[in-house]
């Protein structure tokens, strides 16, 4: 809604927009009552719908009464009533002239010490005042905290009151984003209750970025920031600047734990912390490149799950279970088995009703964890759970049952899968963690598909067919391990080997959907056109969602290498229009629709689709860049090779 030239309560004059965040717009204003500038904050309508109008202008009344010099005071508020019949809640504030601590950041990116430690103080102090008021933030951030000559303010302390009375249902429905990714705590990032100690976890990664001119944690996307923030912890800030004084290290690594009560009580106490003289820096702090391995892997037994408190040993999985308990995780496991969209969806909703009955059965928070992964992998919704917390619910689920058992390998194995998830360009952690399943249970055949899938993607093809050929040994009905098994002979370019195994996992299991692609580019490239279209229109019947574009684009490959131009270009149509309301697109559609591209001879278009998968590094998008066969027309194209990050070892004659 454009308010420019509107008079609010018949006194403050709308000039012009300033500001748009992701809860609120900010407008400037004149006051004609008192002839001064003032800014006037509107919230967004879905979130004033789900705070509830009167239930806003109430805590914002609570929160005007806060009287603190960093704290940005309230002067007005009142409601705006739309000519479309809808009501906008407002308040106004003193006009800052001064900027924000994100503009100073993205001019000096590192601030001096001292004056790192000045503002976190003065934002600090209003915190600790609010917090004796019952109100948390929510969303601490450089742009919530404006510094107008020497004198630091803190903006925003009036929705975050709001937001502590309303439910997370509520406000997840909204599909805002409430708290900023790199900022936020690990609590609030999952969507639990959140305290002071939230607000103190933010004020620390603010005063980390102001010392080593960036966050605690960074990633592609909110996804991997929110995933690695409950996964790691925060990285050492002397090896950035080692000019740093051991008390700031020490308290600000403390207070960015990811357990609350591993941080200080009070964000007082974590600013008497930062000017504590140390005499000895512990060797807890210290850091080698050889403990930084060790470090990873502990860190995901001993992490302390937020506030689930004290871990349980591997003692505890003989303790009698609630038989209901088991049947409702046996029946998740048997929706996720589906592989379907439906499927991840019920396996979700009766895991977490499993974990309802019994919060201590290991097995069910470990199998949830397994269906957020396979949600985001495939781009696989799940109601009320946006696609961005896919991850974060998913490391926490995983965490949690590793904390009930340390001992699973199938967990293990999840936190693999998760961890692969989350940094697809290292592998190397996914790699530690899928050893640690296999050290502690060599029988898993899934746990060798999942070490073959990153040897693959690693470049070490002969690596990843033997832990494939591990797999189906171990279990000669499992599907996933005869598919990948064609899919690596595809990617050799032995075609007659890899359609013996896609014909072999078939026939376990005729909807295989992986099955049906694998064994459709097979015939594809045995020029078999006739069994190539008859395969994809069979997976296109059985795909939903983000497979159903990959199955019309794989018809598409199929239909050019027949000839049939026309048809292959009508399909590339439609997937083209579906991929219109994925974002990102998940990593397969840029690839399948740059196949049919290629086989009719459209480089450009090709290359433009494959320009929109981010990251380019990708590791599972690399694999298949140098190994799918319908790329050979592309081989000597420099456009083509300048995205190939590790070149096969020869071009043009597979992997």
């Amino acid at each position: 809604m454009d308010l420019t030239g509107a008079v609010l309560a018949n006194r403050y004059t709308i000039e012009r927009v300033i500001g748009r965040g992701g809860m609120a717009t900010v407008w400037l204003a004149r006051d004609v009552q008192h002839d001064r500038v003032v800014a006037i904050k509107t919230l967004h309508p879905e979130l004033a719908g789900a705070i509830g109008i009167d239930r806003f202008l109430r805590e914002l009344r609570i929160t005007a009464r806060l009287q603190h010099p960093s704290v940005v005071p309230v002067l007005d508020s009142g409601v705006l009533d739309g000519p479309d019949g809808t009501s906008t809640p407002w308040y106004a504030m003193p006009y800052l002239q001064g900027e924000s601590l994100r503009d100073r950041l993205d001019r000096e990116r590192q601030l001096p010490i001292d004056e790192a430690l000045r503002i976190t103080e003065a934002v600090g102090g209003a915190l600790d005042a609010a917090h004796r008021h019952q109100i948390v933030h929510r969303d601490i951030k450089p742009e919530n905290i404006c510094l107008v000559g020497d004198h630091v303010y803190v903006v925003d302390f009036g929705i975050g009151k709001a937001l502590g009375t309303t439910g997370a249902e509520r406000l997840t429905s909204t599909g805002l984003s409430i708290g900023t990714p790199a900022y936020m705590s690990p609590e609030q990032s999952v969507g639990e209750a959140v305290d002071a100690r939230s607000d103190q976890y933010s004020l620390a990664a603010v005063l980390y970025e102001m010392i080593t001119g960036e966050p605690p944690f960074s990633g592609p996307n909110a996804q991997a920031i929110i995933a690695r923030r409950i996964a790691e912890p925060a990285r050492s800030i002397s090896t950035v600047r080692s000019t740093v004084p051991e008390a700031v290290e020490r308290a600000t690594l403390r207070a960015l734990e990811r357990t609350p009560a591993d941080r200080f009580p009070s964000v007082a106490e974590f600013l008497g912390a930062l000017r504590k003289p140390v005499s000895v820096r512990p060797a807890a702090r210290r850091r080698t490149k050889l403990g930084g391995a060790v470090r990873v892997v502990g860190a995901i037994t001993l992490t302390g799950l937020l506030t689930w408190g004290v871990m349980a040993t591997a003692a505890g999985r003989s303790r009698p279970v609630d038989p209901e308990v088991v049947a409702l995780y046996e029946r998740g496991v048997r929706a996720y088995e589906t592989r379907t969209p439906e499927g991840i969806a019920e396996a979700a909703s009766t895991l977490r009703a499993a974990i309802a009955r019994d919060s201590s059965y290991a097995p069910a928070w470990n199998a949830l964890a397994k269906a957020y992964a396979r949600a985001e992998q495939r781009a696989f919704r799940i109601p009320h759970v946006p696609s961005e917390r896919l991850l974060p619910l998913g490391i926490a689920a995983v965490n949690r049952s590793l904390a009930i058992d340390s001992m699973s390998a199938d967990a293990w194995m999840t936190q693999a899968i998760l961890r692969h998830r989350i940094d697809r360009i290292d592998l190397r952690p996914s790699l530690r963690a899928i050893g640690r399943s296999i050290e502690l249970d060599s029988t898993q055949a899934e746990a060798w598909h999942h070490f073959a899938v990153f040897e693959a993607e690693t470049g070490n093809l002969d690596a990843a067919f033997e832990g494939w050929r591990r797999s189906v040994r171990l279990r000669p009905t499992y599907e996933q391990g005869l598919g990948f098994l064609a899919q690596a002979h595809y990617w050799r370019w032995n075609f007659d080997s890899a359609a013996v195994w896609a014909d072999s996992a078939l026939r376990l299991d005729p909807n295989y959907l992986l099955a049906r692609q694998v064994a459709g580019n097979i015939a594809v490239e045995r020029g078999d056109h006739d069994r190539a279209e008859a395969l994809f229109e069979a997976a296109v019947r059985l795909s939903t969602d983000a497979e159903y574009m990959n199955s019309l684009a794989g018809l598409a490959l199929a239909k050019a290498r027949a000839g049939r131009r026309a048809e292959a270009r009508a399909l590339i149509a439609r997937a083209e229009s579906l991929a219109v309301g994925f974002d990102p697109l998940p990593v397969h559609t840029p690839l399948y629709l740059a196949h049919a591209y290629t086989a009719l001879g459209d480089a450009g278009g090709a290359l433009r689709a494959l320009a929109r998968h981010q990251p380019l590094h990708d590791a599972h998008f690399q694999l298949h860049l140098r190994c799918d066969p319908p790329f050979a027309p592309l081989h000597r194209d420099p456009r083509f090779r300048a995205l190939v990050t590790m070149s096969p070892p020869v071009w043009g004659k597979g992997c």
